[in-house]
């Protein structure tokens, strides 16, 4: 088994390891050594056991890679927790953690074929990996490595990329003789994958179902399941033989954290494409600098971030009920109110405590805006990767707030100067 079909394998097992009715697929219990079908306890214990050799040794370094690798597939695989929960308990960005944990399910996938015996490491190309696949692949990473250096937090529209790639493949899909049927795409759903990838992927994927299904139909669903969008391409009927090689489609959708599942039922080839889901975010800032809020909108436009703005503090207890925002971004020198105070209440006060909140600002008081509740602290100016950076920390470190609660009539008599601040109860 090549190492791209084995890092795609593991994924999906990894993402399933606590899952009681994951059923393993033949290539991933041919490459744990598990042959029996039923026995996907055999295939979670051995993934465990390679994971457990590669804990270092107690005295290693805190920095070291080693250390890394394994701190990375034990929080994510081993606890289970999210990417935001393990990207704040490593001390490092989401971002930084996405390529932290490519690196590492590639460590773990080596592991686990270096258990295989000698000839499958060198025997001549595998059967899913023909001469110039390696070299497609490898510039394939390169470009997926690109789209994320640019738009880091892009997100994507399901349904846009579903009507875009049907478009793009409707002159193959006539020829031959496919029908394409795209069901209900009205409900929003956004998923943390770069547009661009997905579209191709979609295009792709319909690519290899129409040759399959020729003179037949395919069908499209997409759909919201918990905190994970699915996406099912049904074509039928399905030629019989052998199936397409999705090596290459798995691992573009593992580099968003998303995987591929190809199954047969009956005569009909089906695709299941699955990818965490973005929710939007919404960031209110209170800062009086218009020009400085429309950069804030250009930096998150194509991300999960949904900027709504006040120039004013005694502004924030009405748009925070009506708002209910997943962070503030608040700037201390404003015109009405002392910016530190209003930190201070904000977080002090049990209905927005848990909003976290960015300070920026030209003050160069790092030290005093943690000391006073914010979650992170940028100065200005900010630059985008900054200010994306500084929201993605704000909501790892507070997590999603709830929906805050009315904070009424005088809850801001505390702060000086504030006295007609308006109720919003």
């Amino acid at each position: 088994m090549s190492l791209d079909c084995t890092e795609v394998e593991l994924r999906k097992a990894l993402a399933s390891l606590h899952d009681p009715d994951f059923a393993p697929s033949e290539l991933l219990r041919s490459l744990t050594g598990c042959r029996d079908a039923g026995d996907a306890q055999c295939v979670r214990d051995t993934i465990r056991q390679a994971l457990d050799a590669l804990k270092p040794a107690p005295d290693t370094p805190p920095g070291a890679r080693a250390r890394r690798i394994y701190d990375v597939l034990a929080c994510r695989y081993i606890l289970a927790l999210t990417q935001e929960a393990t990207a704040e308990r490593l001390g490092i960005t989401a971002r930084h953690l996405r390529r932290e944990q490519r690196e590492a399910v590639l460590v773990l996938a080596r592991r686990l074929l270096e258990r295989q015996e000698p000839r499958s490491l060198t025997a001549g190309p595998a059967r899913d990996d023909p001469a110039g696949l390696p070299a497609l692949r490898e510039q394939v990473r390169q470009e997926l490595a690109a789209l994320e250096q640019s738009a880091p937090d892009s997100v994507a529209d399901v349904a846009e990329a579903l009507q875009a790639a049907v478009a793009l493949e409707k002159t193959r899909t006539t020829r031959l003789g496919v029908t394409v049927t795209l069901s209900d795409t009205r409900a929003r759903l956004i998923v943390t994958a770069h547009p661009s990838m997905l579209r191709q992927v979609l295009v792709m994927a319909l690519g290899l179902l129409a040759t399959q299904a020729a003179g037949g139909a395919i069908t499209i669903q997409a759909q919201r399941e918990g905190e994970h969008a699915a996406i099912t391409l049904r074509g039928q009927p399905a030629a019989h033989g052998a199936d397409p090689d999705t090596c290459l489609l798995g691992e573009m959708l593992a580099a968003q954290d998303g995987t591929l599942e190809l199954t047969r039922d009956d005569d009909a080839l089906c695709m299941r494409i699955v990818l965490p889901v973005a929710d939007d975010i919404t960031v209110l800032v209170v800062d009086d600098n218009q020009d400085l809020v429309h950069f804030y909108r250009r930096y998150t436009a194509g991300t999960r971030y949904r900027i709504v703005h006040i120039p004013t503090g005694k502004g924030a207890p009405a748009a925070i009920e009506a708002f209910a925002p997943g962070v503030i971004v608040l700037d201390v020198m404003l015109p009405d109110i002392d910016g530190w105070e209003l930190l201070a209440h904000l977080y002090e006060h049990p209905a927005t405590r848990a909003i976290p909140i960015v300070v920026c600002s030209v003050i160069r008081e790092e030290e005093l805006a943690l000391e006073l509740g914010a979650a992170v602290y940028v100065p200005k100016p900010v630059r985008r990767g900054d200010l994306l950076a500084a929201l993605d920390r704000a909501l790892a470190t507070a997590g999603h707030p709830s929906t805050p609660q009315p904070l009424g009539a005088g809850s801001y008599a505390v702060l000086s100067n504030t006295a007609e601040l308006p109720s919003v109860a």
